[in-house]
């Protein structure tokens, strides 16, 4: 009984980490927006296995919602500050208008 105990509670949290992880995931494919973006910024992080970049645009919906988002770096190369957007359910990044 106690190793049952133990088992959940190393288990669960475990589960209920990755079930938000994918939920946000499966968010963000399924939205659809078009836009302009209004900024861009890079980040960076030393992890265990080294510097990691973080790509953020932040984006003015034409219903006038604001997002930020993480794209790749590609994504992030290939647009900028005052480009129109639009980004289709399913898609995972949004591309120039």
């Amino acid at each position: 009984m106690p190793d049952t105990v133990v088992l959940l509670l190393s288990v669960v949290p475990l589960a209920m980490v990755l079930m938000m992880i994918v939920s946000q995931r499966v968010g963000e494919v399924s939205d659809a927006y078009t836009g302009e973006i209004t900024g861009r910024g890079v980040g960076s992080s030393t992890g265990t296995y080294g510097p990691t970049g973080r790509y953020v645009m932040h984006i003015r919906t034409d219903q006038g919602r604001e997002l930020t988002i993480e794209v790749n770096g590609r994504t992030y190369q290939s647009l900028g500050v005052g480009d129109r957007v639009v980004k289709t359910a399913g898609a995972r990044w949004p591309v120039r208008e």
